[in-house]
């Protein structure tokens, strides 16, 4: 089996008691990056192999993953959060699918985490990741202003302030805007761009109303 595994955005306490279980189990686990999986599995006494398997993961590392999957359970983790949103995991899946079973293990998502503290209906949504670094911004940033639902998208320290700017090209947007969820420093803004001042440290969500 592979069990495609959701894990902690920052706060180790959120890990569940089944994820545990499962990384304790398997034999082998895949990881977007075996030093961060190295930190969760110390943190919880779990000793296991460890190898990278990412997003530039090549065909030498699918049949390795081929030949192990013959006799082995594996797990596979992202950095952090539940793989596959805007993280590794499709081409693993993709690949294998057909082969051995596939199981989901929930875990937290920035994503769910935003959303749970919006002050406004989410049930419906678009979900865009994070913005394009260079090409095709203004094509992304044309989508976000012709959504009919509530948009989240993703964003890193380095480029916060100058998505707010593109997004305020468009308008100024009301928006809830997640700083370093679940961890110390975690912020929530709730307002306009225009009139909120964010520091530039931590991963950011942000969900632009509609």
């Amino acid at each position: 089996m592979i069990y495609i595994v959701g894990t902690p955005i920052g706060n180790l306490k959120d890990i569940t008691l089944r994820v545990k279980e499962v990384l304790e189990e398997v034999q082998i686990v895949l990881a977007e990056d075996t030093r961060v999986a190295k930190k969760l599995l110390d943190a919880l006494n779990i000793k296991k192999e460890i190898i990278r398997f990412d997003e530039h993961a090549g065909e030498d590392k699918f049949k390795l993953v081929e030949e192990l999957i013959k006799e082995n359970d594996l797990a596979f983790v992202s950095d952090a959060g539940t793989p596959n949103i805007s993280d590794p995991g499709f081409k693993l899946v993709e690949r294998f699918k057909d082969q051995v079973e596939i199981i989901p293990i929930p875990g937290v998502s920035a994503l769910t985490t935003l959303a749970s503290v919006a002050d406004i209906p989410m049930d419906k949504f678009t979900f865009m990741g994070f913005p394009p670094a260079k090409k095709k911004r203004k094509k992304f940033f044309e989508e976000v202003f012709n959504s009919k639902f509530p948009v989240i998208i993703y964003e890193s320290p380095y480029r916060i302030k100058r998505t707010l700017k593109d997004l305020m090209e468009f308008e100024d947007y009301e928006c809830i805007i997640g700083r370093e969820l679940t961890k110390k420093f975690e912020t929530i803004y709730y307002g306009k761009i225009s009139e909120i001042k964010v520091e530039e440290k931590g991963e950011f969500v942000l969900i632009i109303k509609r």
